[in-house]
């Protein structure tokens, strides 16, 4: 297994933006045994399990070694996370991540790094409880999802793609994906041209997609403040020079509780 030493830049901007994940969460005092995680890669994403590639530094004062002959990694271990450049399906799930590490086998002397450290996270979708998800029980603390942007990455003269970036922005979890195994009551974006800036009946429905889990989502939870990134491809086949912009709806089938659907919608204007 290939190491170097860690550049002085390198560890300094380890520092930025970092969650900190200690062998107690309850206590983060510092006793010599610090990693850094940085350099993420999504190698394989599926409704099941992520695969992940990263690059591991020993930023602490002493060696750190753990997952020879199933020994297992030392209580006082601090395990830092490079959130910056953390991919935006891990954000909020940190700690998922560190757990993954700690299953691995590391071995590090202070200042040395891993290349090429691999792991694999399993998922599990958190659904919420049948009878706490009645509007009755939500008592003015309901979900508000509104989107944070939207934009075009690709435009050719018979397609789009576009990307879209959800936020939520209430106090309490979001369930995205519901109750049965079917996609039909998960969370969705509809796509529409449109002729002003507003969804009107003269709106054309371009397309709409189902949030899934191990592709935009990892659990189904979005905590409070926590976004979600996707993806959709809309054909162009029904935009005409009357229609010419782009209008995203979310949760059209209204399979959320959500405070306020005046915020649902996100505006792109684009030249026919």
């Amino acid at each position: 297994m290939p190491f170097r030493p860690v550049l002085l830049l390198t560890a300094a901007l380890l520092f930025i933006g970092v969650v900190r994940m200690s062998g107690q969460q309850d206590s983060f005092v510092y006793k010599g045994l610090r990693v850094s995680l940085f350099g993420f890669e999504v190698l394989k994403q599926r409704t099941e399990n992520i695969s992940l590639r990263m690059k591991v530094a020993n930023t602490g004062r002493l060696p750190v070694s753990f997952g020879k002959r199933n020994s297992p990694p030392p209580e006082a271990l601090i395990i830092e996370l490079d959130t910056v450049n953390l991919p935006v399906v891990l954000l909020g799930h940190e700690q998922m991540v560190a757990d993954a590490v700690r299953s691995k086998k590391v071995d590090l002397e202070p200042g040395e790094m891993m290349d090429d450290l691999k792991v694999e996270i399993t998922l599990k979708v958190q659904k919420p409880d049948p009878v706490a998800s009645t509007p009755a029980s939500y008592r003015g603390q309901c979900t508000d999802l509104v989107f944070d942007t939207a934009y075009i990455v690709e435009y050719t003269d018979d397609r789009m793609v576009l990307q879209y970036v959800i936020r939520n922005g209430s106090n309490r979890d979001a369930y995205v994906l519901g109750n049965s195994d079917s996609e039909s009551d998960n969370l969705a974006v509809n796509v529409y041209f449109v002729s002003g800036t507003r969804l009107t009946r003269g709106a054309i429905l371009a397309d709409g997609i189902f949030i899934q889990q191990g592709r935009e989502t990892l659990d189904g939870v979005l905590m409070p403040g926590q976004i979600l990134q996707g993806e959709i491809r809309i054909s162009l086949k029904s935009r005409t020079k009357f229609t010419p912009n782009i209008l995203l709806e979310l949760d059209p089938f209204q399979k959320m509780y959500d405070c306020d659907r005046t915020n649902n919608t996100e505006l792109i204007e684009v030249r026919f």
